[in-house]
């Protein structure tokens, strides 16, 4: 599928994957029942589909923003899901923590080209000071992988995991997509901002962004609205506790505090003057990859952009291995903007185009392929530019 460029009021939308043309009227009316709809029709059969017990779907569209709730967030009391319900984020937490980087950055706590034995001096000699902050956030680092190993579970055995690693791919010119890399970031930020990276977030960078729902470790009073996750077998299931989790896939949120967060991507004008330059400075790309370029816990295409690059984005290649990346600075120009997450019991999905003010938002308490995802989202888009050509 892919999506071309816009006239002056003509869409032209070639959707390959289905041979379907359609003619888009970008003077059409969008209404609230049309935006609603083109969810239901979109995601309501994902979730027939793999047994997904709850959902939230936000859009935001030509500068307006649309909610729907289905389901429950739970099996058990049968609760409905409803705009409070909290969420896991998983990997779309890495989002927060580029943010939170990237603001240390902006106050001038840090630099993206230090090294990380600046901040925890206990790595100073260690091979993994050799690489930079920025790399740790791109996933550059020369083979970190993407979990840490199943016995590393405190403190003192994850610092002795980083003292020991040994670089066996050139620095900067190799992506591996890795929770361990960004999580070493996050811990470097808030080692540099002189907090606890839980604390950075709950009480720096979500009150910057104007989350009210948001959080790292779910507080009492919140519980009730706390979703539980559901594995393929339909049991309940929550987050474990690991190395970096709150840095790589910790935080749970609600939809209204993503479409604010996304809000705040699309129109960083809009955001407080404080964190403004933190959100722009997520957006820029650093290394590409085929049709992906990767920003700060963003990943970036040209737009327009194929389904197929989209895709390729998220298959087990580009995901489970290490891929080599070309050395790139995109600051400007016509971008696609996404990133999913999973736990074990949750799904997730973040984008956005400035080009046609669109974002959309999916939190569903089941992990379900991300291909489903990105199809489901992109179905949205095309069905609220379509209409029948006379």
């Amino acid at each position: 599928m892919a999506l071309l460029k816009k006239t002056k009021t003509i869409f032209y939308v070639l959707i390959s994957s289905m041979g379907l043309t359609t003619y888009v009227n970008a003077n059409q009316q969008i209404t609230t029942a049309k935006v609603e709809n083109a969810m239901t029709q979109a995601f309501q059969p994902l979730m027939q589909k793999y047994a997904v017990p709850g959902m939230a779907i936000g859009v935001l569209y030509q500068g307006k923003s649309y909610e729907k709730y289905y389901g429950v967030q739970s099996l058990a009391d049968k609760k409905s899901v409803n705009k409070n319900t909290l969420f896991e984020l998983g990997s779309v937490s890495k989002l927060f923590t580029a943010t939170a980087g990237s603001y240390a950055q902006s106050v001038s706590k840090l630099s993206l080209q230090d090294h990380p034995g600046k901040y925890l001096p206990a790595l100073k000699n260690s091979e993994i000071n050799q690489v930079t902050l920025l790399q740790l956030a791109t996933y550059t680092t020369g083979n970190l992988p993407l979990q840490f190993p199943d016995q590393i579970k405190t403190d003192a055995q994850t610092l002795k995991y980083f003292q020991d690693w040994k670089i066996n791919q050139p620095v900067g010119q190799f992506r591996q997509y890795s929770n361990p890399s960004i999580g070493l970031f996050g811990e470097a930020t808030a080692k540099a901002m002189n907090m606890p990276f839980s604390t950075l977030l709950e009480q720096v960078i979500f009150p910057q962004l104007q989350l009210q729902h948001s959080y790292v470790n779910v507080p009492k009073a919140q519980q009730t609205n706390y979703a539980f996750g559901y594995d393929q077998n339909n049991r309940p299931i929550r987050v474990n506790p690991g190395p970096f989790d709150a840095q790589a896939y910790g935080v749970k949120s609600n939809l209204p505090d993503l479409l604010q967060f996304m809000n705040l991507n699309l129109n960083p004008d809009q955001a407080k003057a404080s964190i403004r330059p933190a959100i722009q400075g997520t957006h820029i790309g650093y290394f590409k990859m085929g049709g992906m370029t990767q920003a700060l816990g963003w990943e970036t295409f040209d737009y327009p952009a194929s389904l197929e690059t989209l895709l390729e984005s998220n298959s087990d290649r580009v995901v489970m291995q290490s891929n080599p990346v070309e050395k790139t600075l995109v600051k400007s120009g016509a971008r696609v903007f996404h990133k999913t997450g999973s736990t074990n019991g949750f799904g997730t999905y973040l984008i956005y185009i400035p080009a046609e003010k669109f974002g959309l938002v999916m939190l569903m308490n089941k992990r379900i392929a991300n291909a489903e995802r990105i199809q489901a989202a992109y179905e949205v888009l095309n069905t609220l530019k379509q209409t029948s050509h006379p």
